[in-house]
């Protein structure tokens, strides 16, 4: 009686045992990506496969040990003007991301938003120049529509890259841009400390990239010179590994919290 006490008693404890480490496999995250044409991985040979998103969502799955599903919906000169819901123009891509990811999986959605490039523009993109409280006024409203589709959503704000002051191709960012760039990172400041589901992201890359662009940047082609605005593969293996971990510390920072 008693073998068969502890034989059962060991089956019962492999079964939950197991069930347990099913249940930490099956453990899922939930990523979209919203961007310009870096996000996009603008000028790579096959982007489907090294662009920061797919990158980071690897490295996010590592980190973590869950399955991640992620949305890429990055789009070449796109700005926050581009993202408001109100045009119908990019922000389509999110609300069809949103809709891919809840139909796999019923855990939030972490949106890594690193936008403000095309912004900074003196002329060219759509609305650039964007003032600091536009480029505010533009992320609070994108953020509220996907808040209203998808109200557990978490929101990481990535502070946008480096790029050389001549930098100079269809459209004009120069000096002027690069400082109007930067000061956006104060508006991302902002609106993390305004807002318990939005956390500021990373903000070591810009340093990264204006440090080492010949080599993890491509070398392109402008009106000013030769000049460095898009990581290349490399660089968005780099790019991504800044924005995993501050995706990581956000999703560990909401369990904590929960």
């Amino acid at each position: 009686m008693k073998k068969l006490f502890y034989t059962t008693l060991a089956l019962l404890l492999i079964g939950t045992i197991g069930a347990h480490a099913q249940s930490l496999k099956k453990q899922t995250c939930n990523l979209v990506f919203i961007g310009n044409s870096i996000t996009e991985g603008a000028l790579h040979t096959n982007k489907a496969k090294t662009a920061p998103p797919v990158f980071a969502a690897e490295f996010t799955g590592k980190a973590l040990s869950c399955n991640v599903n992620f949305r890429n919906c990055g789009r070449s000169g796109a700005t926050t003007v581009d993202f408001l819901p109100a045009k119908n123009a990019d922000f389509k891509r999110v609300r069809q991301a949103i809709k891919d990811i809840q139909a796999l999986s019923y855990e939030p959605i972490i949106f890594s938003i690193m936008l403000g490039t095309n912004d900074s523009a003196n002329f060219g993109p759509n609305g650039s120049p964007v003032s600091n409280n536009d480029y505010k006024k533009n992320l609070t409203t994108m953020i509220n529509e996907i808040r209203h589709l998808c109200p557990n959503a978490i929101f990481v704000l990535q502070q946008p890259i480096w790029y050389s002051p001549n930098t100079h191709n269809a459209s004009q960012y120069l000096v002027a841009g690069q400082k109007r760039m930067i000061g956006y990172t104060n508006i991302l400041i902002e609106l993390a400390a305004e807002n318990k589901d939005i956390y500021l992201g990373d903000c070591d890359a810009f340093d990264f990239f204006s440090l080492k662009h010949k080599k993890f940047m491509f070398a392109e082609n402008g009106q000013a010179g030769v000049f460095y605005l898009h990581p290349n593969e490399r660089g968005a293996k780099k790019l991504a590994k800044f924005w995993s971990d501050a995706i990581v510390r956000t999703i560990r920072a909401e369990r904590k919290n929960k």
